[in-house]
């Protein structure tokens, strides 16, 4: 891929991976392969060519579109077309649009069939009664890794997932003493005392909350891959008395109070974090993979990140997606399922093809079991990251909250003034259960 478009797309990625007040998609670090996609549409059998002559027509409402390679993803639709004999009408618009898109079209009766869904929609949509119960339909949900539910209901399927990583700067880590990547809680604390005392900021936590996903990405990040939740087992909400939290909470008080986190804490925005990390003003950030483009200058790595000391189990990956529904109103649910099973499996529903060319495309990982992408021409930290991310698995609770971005903001707020000593930490997570127990009412 060209450089500019290399650039372009990972700059993409910092505007558009704001998770719950934007999650979604990311930008990529290689050129589409026509093979990825699919297989030769010329190879039709006499079966689908029967199909064709009485297939119907589908709308899918996304912004995969406008972030793809031009014609990209309508390649893909044709060979779907070419496959079962439904067409697939795009209707593409801009991230920030399609929300608005999707409500009005379940207002006035127009809604897409093929939805593509942001997680910090999830539970209005759910709410209003817009997405299909995918169980009652024939997707098949065990081509997916993850599937995305409200009550125990399942309505929405990623197709990509982009995952956040730690990034290391090695050249900062070589200069500071730093033998190694950190792989705990307390060799990420002595790295970055080490890293302060050689004059470089050590790790960036963005708590701004113009786009209030510090609290998702970084801290939750952080707390989820030693598998500490903000839910308890039964998938309720558990902040209060929550001695896991707290103890992830009082890890970067630690942090603060050693002075080793990056400046401007309370106001640093996501894309200010990684453009900070790009330039080589600190040692550690977390932040979407997709947005390796922005470091290329760097030595650097992307890693797991660093767990509580005692913890031995799979780490939990915060992601975002690009992910679909159905329409409660589509009036050819069988055919939307079907292009759904093809975004997953591909043609037979074993090759993957689809979800594959999409990953490597975009630089994401693919949601889909049977997809094996190429990423021969991604960065080499993208490929060895790759092979950590295949070990462990993904999470996000925020999916499917209502008022997430309301929420989010609240429970940063509080996380600043813990930081900050105005606030102990029981209140803190006191507080936080209160606003997750309200939510959206």
């Amino acid at each position: 891929m060209k450089i500019s478009r290399f650039v372009k797309l990972g700059i993409t990625t910092m505007l558009s991976c704001a998770l719950l007040t934007g999650l979604v998609g990311c930008g990529n670090n290689s050129t589409p392969k026509a093979e990825s996609s699919g297989g030769d549409t010329k190879e039709v059998s006499s079966e689908a060519e029967t199909k064709k002559a009485g297939g119907v027509t589908i709308k899918f409402q996304q912004w995969w579109g406008g972030e793809l390679p031009e014609g990209y993803l309508q390649k893909i639709c044709d060979e779907y077309e070419a496959a079962t004999g439904n067409k697939v009408e795009l209707l593409t618009a801009p991230w920030a649009d399609t929300k608005t898109a999707i409500t009005a079209g379940a207002t006035n009766g127009t809604i897409a069939d093929v939805l593509s869904i942001d997680g910090a929609w999830l539970s209005e949509f759910v709410d209003m009664g817009i997405l299909t119960d995918l169980s009652t339909v024939d997707v098949k949900l065990d081509l997916a890794s993850d599937v995305w539910k409200v009550d125990n209901k399942e309505y929405v399927v990623p197709i990509l997932n982009f995952a956040y990583p730690m990034y290391v700067n090695m050249d900062i880590l070589e200069k500071s003493g730093v033998e190694k990547i950190p792989t705990t809680w307390t060799e990420l604390e002595q790295a970055c005392e080490k890293i302060k005392a050689a004059g470089y900021s050590a790790l960036a936590l963005n708590l701004g909350t113009t786009n209030a996903n510090g609290i998702q990405n970084v801290f939750m990040g952080t707390g989820w891959a030693s598998g500490i939740a903000l839910k308890d087992k039964d998938g309720k909400y558990l902040t209060k008395d929550n001695s896991e939290l707290a103890s992830l909470a009082e890890m970067y008080k630690k942090l603060y109070d050693l002075g080793v986190l990056y400046p401007g804490m309370s106001t640093l925005e996501e894309a200010e974090m990684t453009s900070n990390f790009a330039a080589g003003n600190c040692a550690f950030t977390i932040a979407s993979a997709a947005t390796m483009s922005q470091f290329e200058k760097l030595n650097f790595k992307a890693a797991t990140i660093p767990v509580k000391d005692d913890y031995k189990e799979q780490s939990g990956i915060c992601y975002a997606s690009w992910a679909v529904g159905i329409s409660e109103s589509c009036e050819n649910k069988e055919a939307a399922a079907e292009f759904i099973n093809f975004l997953l499996g591909g043609k037979d529903g074993k090759d993957g093809s689809a979800s594959a060319g999409l990953a490597s495309t975009m630089s994401a990982f693919p949601n889909s079991k049977v997809a094996t992408p190429d990423y021969s021409s991604a960065p080499t930290q993208f490929q060895e990251y790759y092979e950590e991310y295949k070990k462990n698995y993904v999470i996000n609770e925020f999916i499917g909250l209502a008022n997430a971005s309301d929420v989010m903001t609240s429970m940063t707020n509080d996380l600043v003034m813990y930081l900050e000593g105005e606030m102990d930490v029981n209140k803190m997570l006191e507080n936080w259960q209160n606003y997750l127990d309200n939510a959206g009412k």
